[in-house]
């Protein structure tokens, strides 16, 4: 529920996302959640495209955010990058509820 409770106070409504120019950028993780109500999935999709070595990661679930939720394939991938800058296979996905044999993008 904090990741919640982060955001509540942020303006909302009909905005246009702007894009990023991001040229000489290390490479960036993108988190995206499918079933996030704030944030559509779309954008993370894009946002991830628009950083020139941009790499997504696709949580399929519910709630807004997806790191430090408690989801250890997440939590796993997000930690790999920030701490070894372990990059993410593309396609790479974890799922609400972890299966090994069906998470993609292990690699």
């Amino acid at each position: 529920m904090t990741a919640e409770l982060t955001c509540r106070d942020w303006p909302s409504g009909e905005r246009r996302p702007h894009k990023v120019a991001a040229e000489g950028v290390e490479p960036v993780l993108v988190v995206g959640t499918t079933g996030d109500p704030s944030t559509p999935y779309a954008e993370a999709v894009s946002l991830a495209q628009q950083f020139p070595a941009g790499m997504l990661l696709t949580y399929e679930g519910l709630g807004h955010t997806a790191y430090g939720r408690g989801d250890a394939c997440v939590t796993a991938k997000v930690d790999a990058y920030l701490v070894e800058l372990e990059r993410v296979a593309p396609g790479a996905t974890c799922r609400a509820e972890r299966n090994k044999d069906q998470d993609q993008g292990q690699s």
